[in-house]
């Protein structure tokens, strides 16, 4: 090879790299102009507003939970409730239950208890009207005279005159019980006072 055709291989070659390296610049300058203008468009720092929204966020948080805590309580007292209310339940289908499977009525254990005890009320209520046929005791004794004491006169007349008046058959009337606190009259005619 001559050295001539050589140096023209390696000012070609050397154009050549020189026309990439130009291209290549070019491009890289055309990107940092994009992104400049992309910097400058770029909206402003987020981190202020994401720190007020991370701040709102924690409030919230805080408020929240005595909320979570007040929601568990409640939800512990439903739960002891419920459980409550099964348990009343339970009961409530037992005692059905048992009352379904007792025969309709009353037993005969219940019928023999029942006329055992109506034998008794007419044992005691036949005692009480014999108690009540007895005779009244008599009337207490009249507290003993004194030897000086004269006995008083009555002004008014006495029941027996009364009596002869109204009945003179000289009989005490029948619609009226006799009286215990004088005795008979002996007179044969009703006398004045």
């Amino acid at each position: 090879m001559k050295v001539h055709h050589f140096q023209a291989l390696v000012i070609g070659a050397l154009c050549l790299s020189a026309a990439v390296l130009a291209a290549e610049s070019y491009n890289q300058h055309q990107q940092l102009a994009e992104l400049q203008t992309a910097a400058r468009n770029a909206p402003a720092d987020p981190s202020p507003s994401l720190r007020h929204d991370i701040g709102e966020l924690r409030t919230t948080l805080a408020t929240l939970s005595p909320k979570v805590a007040a929601l568990k309580d409640t939800q512990h007292q439903h739960t002891g409730a419920q459980a409550a209310l099964g348990q009343q339940l339970d009961e409530l289908a037992a005692s059905v239950r048992i009352l379904q499977a007792a025969p309709p009525g009353p037993s005969s254990a219940d019928l023999t208890a029942l006329a055992q005890r109506m034998g008794a009320a007419e044992v005691a209520l036949e005692k009480l009207s014999t108690a009540a046929k007895v005779p009244a005791a008599t009337a207490p004794p009249t507290p003993p005279f004194a030897i000086n004491q004269k006995p008083r006169r009555r002004s008014r007349p006495s029941p027996c005159r009364v009596s002869r008046r109204a009945a003179p058959s000289g009989s005490w009337p029948p619609c009226l019980p006799a009286p215990t606190h004088c005795r008979p009259c002996t007179c044969s005619s009703p006398a004045t006072a």
